[in-house]
This record gives structure tokens, sequence and C-alpha cells, in this order.
């Protein structure tokens, strides 16, 4: 097929007089943030009096996900199979798509979630590609369908949409854990609905982010429950791609071979197991519905894990050896955990059903200490903004904000009735917390400003005028170039990948690629290599010549896959 590729480049400077003075826009595109599940908020500078900024009514459907932040906008998922998307700072809303019909809850042998069940999951963002992944749970007839749906976050055009349903009764599954990303997947946690009724299994679903390929699935090896689900959580993700996820009670009980039940499963990004952990009462865990797999694991520095869960305890494991079955690295009681945790410098906020504990966490000695417990009615899963810790009390519908060092109040805030689990996330000044049907804003801080740039010394005098103009100085640019792909039908381009010289600098996949972003590499002239690979036909392979943030030459040729 004769394929022609065209490419615009943007270099996007800014002159003096903006440096300092834009504010620095982080986005919140997963389940706590990041792959760690920090829940910690890096945009936003210091505290401002609290107010409410903006509030977003009479949503479609019920929420149960974590908002999202990206570019600018807020995203909300409900329960109709409803995506949202507004504008952070004035709360208008951009676009609106939905998934399509979700399940009614009278479908379902059992479950707490009314009167439709749709998109439960907090979704998640790839930054690089600007595409939102989530998981509708569609009715087909008198049974359902999970399906990976997959948008353009910045303007919710349809990407693709997947099924990634485990070998299961669809009824019997709830996708109830957060998705994440791993080395180009998409992470779809599976267990069962609330009341563990009916025949269901605990399963992570590996689906690839370009819609190419088939799904990796681990299965819990346990003959039903062993659910991943996390009270709502995420996979846990680090640096080298492994993932971290936790199973519920499964099977077998005191007496019985162990079924990884109570387990806390590290797994490659294909969804291979590569090591497993379970405390030394996995058994009577499982008995007495103690789940492990309550909360998701929170990563800690000095390849430390820390588990809570159902049972009262608070776990350390050691992420390069987790060690099978044992005590861990320390064990101690903490309280009964659902949801997820917060980290930061040292201190970890647990959520806690008899209100947040922050622990003193020791990574050279491996141990914990109890520090302060906040609000008893304090209990959804807490997040760090704006020099605060920011926790739900999903029964009696506030906001709590505490001091990060004492536990202190510091805010109080009553809210909407909201669900099980509910927590916040914030970026550049504000948080966003949805209640039932409502997406709430905040402003809790300052939004953090980027480090001025220092202006180059001056110019040394010269009787001399220069021969030609003076290159523009490159502290002056973002670094960042943007290459807009484009060809004659759209949605060809699934992977793009950039060389300099012999050096990959990056590589995206998606479906329909149209804009991929690389840094600059900080010099004046530089020649950049793009293959373009369509889903068919023959790659592409684009050659671009830049001087001083400006591109000057481009060729293309055809080459063969």
């Amino acid at each position: 097929m004769n394929l022609r590729a065209c490419l615009t480049v943007l270099a996007v400077c800014v002159g003096l007089l903006a440096l300092g003075a834009t504010a620095a826009q982080a986005d919140w595109t997963t389940y706590h943030a990041d792959g760690a599940l920090s829940g910690v908020d890096r945009s936003s500078g210091a505290a401002l009096p609290f107010a409410a900024a903006w509030t977003a009514p009479n949503l479609a459907g019920t929420v149960w996900a974590e908002p999202l932040v990206y570019h600018g906008l807020v995203y909300v998922a409900t329960e109709h199979n409803d995506i949202y998307a507004f504008d952070e700072r004035t709360g208008a809303q951009v676009w609106h798509v939905n998934a399509g019909a979700p399940v009614p809850a009278s479908k379902l042998p059992c479950g707490d979630i009314s009167p439709t069940v749709g998109i439960t999951s907090t979704p998640v963002i790839d930054s690089a590609s600007g595409v939102l992944y989530a998981v509708a749970d569609l009715a087909v007839g008198s049974s359902a369908a999970h399906t990976l749906v997959a948008y353009d976050a910045r303007t919710g055009a349809p990407v693709f949409s997947r099924s990634v349903e485990p070998p299961s009764n669809p009824l019997n599954q709830l996708q109830r854990e957060g998705l994440a990303l791993d080395g180009g997947r998409v992470l779809v946690g599976f267990g069962g609905n609330d009341g563990d009724c009916a025949q269901y299994k605990g399963f992570l679903v590996n689906a690839p982010e370009s819609n190419l390929g088939a799904n990796d699935i681990y299965t819990v090896p346990t003959s039903r429950e062993g659910a991943i689900w996390s009270g709502g959580g995420a996979p846990a993700v680090d640096a080298a791609g492994n993932v971290y996820v936790p199973t519920g009670n499964a099977a077998n009980g005191p007496g019985q071979p162990y079924d990884h039940g109570d387990t806390l499963e590290k797994l490659s990004p294909t969804a291979t197991e590569l090591d497993y952990w379970a405390p030394t009462t996995w058994a009577q865990d499982s008995a007495s519905d103690a789940d492990l797999g309550s909360v998701s694991p929170e990563l800690l520095p000095g390849n430390l894990i820390y588990q809570g869960g159902k049972n009262g305890n608070g776990y350390l494991v050691s992420s390069t050896k987790l060690g099978h079955i044992s005590g861990g690295v320390y064990q101690a009681p903490v309280c009964n955990s659902f949801g997820s945790d917060a980290y930061s410098a040292g201190i970890l906020y647990v959520a806690c059903t008899s209100g947040v504990h922050a622990l003193n966490i020791d990574t050279a000695g491996q141990r914990f200490s109890a520090r302060w417990t906040g609000p008893s009615d304090a209990n959804g899963p807490p997040i760090l903004a704006g020099g605060r810790v920011w926790v739900t009390s999903t029964g009696n519908s506030k906001l709590y904000g505490l001091d990060p060092n004492t536990g202190a109040v510091q805010v109080t805030q009553a809210t909407p009735a909201m669900e099980h689990f509910v927590t916040p996330a914030a970026s550049d000044g504000r948080l966003f917390l949805a209640t039932g049907a409502t997406l709430n804003a905040y402003t809790i801080a300052t939004a953090a400003t980027p480090t001025p740039t220092s202006p180059p010394p001056p110019t040394p005098p010269t009787t001399t005028p220069p021969a030609t103009p003076r290159a523009p100085d490159m502290n002056l640019c973002r670094r960042k170039l943007s290459l807009n792909l484009g060809i004659p039908r759209r949605g060809r381009i699934v992977r793009v990948a950039q060389y300099l010289g012999h050096h990959r600098i990056e590589v995206r996949h998606g479906h329909g690629l149209r804009r991929v972003l690389f840094a600059h590499p900080g010099v004046g002239r530089f020649t950049l290599r793009v293959v373009e690979t369509p889903r068919h036909g023959r790659g592409i392979t684009l050659t671009a010549r830049f001087r001083n943030c400006r591109r000057i030459i481009v060729r293309n040729r055809r080459q063969r896959r």
C-alpha cells in the first residue's frame, strides 16, 4: 500500500517574561497518582484557606472511582458507563461519552452497587499517548460483558474497545480494582460481587494498549474466590515493571493445601507469577474472611513493601525476595484496612476503618512504629496534597484535612453522601472528590510554579557586529518538541519510534497515533529519525533535522517492515 506521511514539528518556546509565571501543571493519571501508589500530589504549593471551587452535579450515575487529572481536565467515570471531562479550573464540561448500557443490578447474584453496574474501577490515562482506558460492564441480553474502552483524553473521541472478560461467568465477576499501566499493557483486576456469592475467581487480565495481540491472564490457583480487588485500589508497579497484587480469601482453610488465598503476588507485565508471599495465618484468614486483598500494597524505599488487610496486622516484606509463607520482614498490629495508603518523607498514612493511622517507616532497620491516629471516622484511603493529609469519612459524609506530622484536624468539610472507600485526587492547588452522582472541586493550595531560569550572561561589548544573527538561547525552550503525525487514513499508525543517531529516545504504542513528544537534547543542531509503523502495509521512516528548536529539513522514504 502506498502511504505518504506528513510531519509537522512544533517547538514550544517562551520568553524571559513568562519564565516563573506559568503554573506547573502536574497530572494525576492513575489511582493514587503513580505506580508506587504514593498518593502524593507534587504540583500544589503552599496551603491556602480551604474553599469550595465548583461542583458538577447530577452526573448520570453514581461514582465509585477516583477522579483523574490530565492536561487541565478532570475526569470521572460512573456506574452508568459515562465518562465526563471537566475543565479543572472552572468546572465547565468539556466532553462526555457513554460506553454502552450498564448491567442492571437485579441481574447479578449479589452485590452492593445499584441500580446499575457500569464503570466501577478507576480508569487510567497514558500520559504519553493521551489515551484514557476504562473497563465498562455492558449489558448483553441476560448476561454481561467486561469491555476495555479507550478514548482520546483530550477530545473523548473513541480509540478502540475490546473484551477483557476472564474465563468465568461475567455476572459473577466484578471489576473493582483500579486500572494500571505497565510496559504497554493495561492491568485489569477481577474479583466477585459484595457477599462473595456464586462461583468466581481472582484474575488479573493484561490487555495491550495498542489493541494488537491477545490478553494475558493470571488466574489465582484456587477452586473459587481469591479476589483481586484491593478495596478499589490498584496494582502496584515498580520501576522494573514488576506488578504486585494481593488476593482475598480463597477456598481452602485450616488443614487444607495452600491455594494462594490471602497472598501478595509478584507478577511480570505479561501476568506470569515471579514470586509470592503469604502470612503464616493465611488459612485462618481465608476461613474468617480476613482478606489480605482488601488494600493495595504500598511500594516503599529500600525495596520494601507495606501490606495491610482485614486481619488487623501490617506487614513489611522485601520486593526482591517475598519469602513465600512467612512472617515477612516485620509485622505488628495496625488496623483493619481497605483501599490504599499514602507515603511521603518516611511516614506511611494507612487507610483504617478506625481512622487513618500514621506510621514512622524505618527503611534501614526494616521496622515501623505508630506516629498518630486521626479522627475515628476518617476511614477513606488518604492522599497528600498542599501540605495536608486528605481523607474521607464515607459513613458520615465528611472530608478531613489533617496535619501530616501530628494528625491535627485543620479542615472539616461536609459533603454529599459517598460510596465505599472513596478517595480524592489533587492537582495544581485543587482537590477533586466524587460524591454519589456529584464531582466537587476545592481550592486547597497555590499552584506550584516552575523554578525560574536564570537569564544568560550579558554579551561582552564588541565593536564588530556579528556576521549572522545570534541563535536563540536554548534555555528559553521547554525542551519538548511535538511531532504531529498524519497519513491519509486515520487510525493507521500503531507504533512510533524516535532515534537520535543510533540511540532510541522514545517509543510510543497506540491506535491511530497522531502526536508524540520528545525531549530536546539540549544541542543547537540535531537530526531525528522517526519510524512510523502502520497497522497494515509498509512502515515509513521520516528524517527531520532541527536547528535551535526549529525544523529545517524533513525527508521521508518508504521502508518495509
